[in-house]
């Protein structure tokens, strides 16, 4: 299931979306009004209504697109040709990461947007771990074609290893550790990850 909007926004839509995310980023979103969005977006809050029901609908707006960023970043990974699967698989890791963690320092209030969605719109956690899996699945698939992994069950597998990866991509847990000691918490997992999918 992708839940994710499939239509391209209109342009009031992504104004909207803009103003939200940076009164979201500069002010929270228990302390950003509807009214708030539509002075900013430059129009009525009748009008805003037309777009979204509500300020958690816009919320949910404003996470998607903040993922689709994030995946089209983590695509670059699995287009890079030069990559073996092992390679990848750690690439991807770190790449998860980075954008993550660099992506909340930017907008540290924006965890408040995340926490309220993840709560009311469980839709968009589904669309985060599918699109996610799917990328790993792909990495697996590679790596059973090139006789590095050895991989019975892509889907499933890819579940697992999303689940072990779940530290380096949520944005509730970047204030754990500095940006160099989760990458090196990234390479030993990854590393560990590519010790148990081995072909032996």
């Amino acid at each position: 299931m992708n839940p994710a909007p499939s239509k391209p926004a209109s342009s009031s839509k992504v104004a909207i979306l803009d103003a939200a995310e940076e009164l979201f980023a500069e002010r929270g979103y228990r302390d950003t009004t509807v009214a708030d969005i539509a002075r900013v977006a430059g129009m009525s809050p009748a009008n805003l209504y037309r777009h979204f029901e509500n300020k958690e609908d816009i919320a949910a707006g404003c996470c998607y697109r903040r993922l689709e960023k994030k995946n089209q970043a983590l695509r670059e990974v699995l287009e890079k040709k030069r990559l073996n699967a092992t390679e990848r698989l750690e690439e991807f890791t770190l790449a998860l990461l980075r954008y993550t963690y660099e992506d909340t320092q930017k907008r540290q209030k924006m965890n408040q947007v995340i926490e309220v969605v993840i709560a009311s719109r469980p839709e968009v956690f589904y669309y985060v771990v599918s699109s996610t899996q799917s990328m790993i699945a792909e990495i697996l698939a590679q790596g059973n074609a090139q006789k590095e992994f050895a991989v019975e069950n892509v889907v499933t597998t890819a579940e697992t290893v999303l689940a072990a990866l779940a530290i380096f991509f949520n944005p509730l847990f970047m204030h754990l550790y500095p940006l160099p000691e989760f990458e090196r918490r990234a390479r030993a997992t990854a590393h560990l990850l590519v010790q148990g999918l081995a072909c032996r």
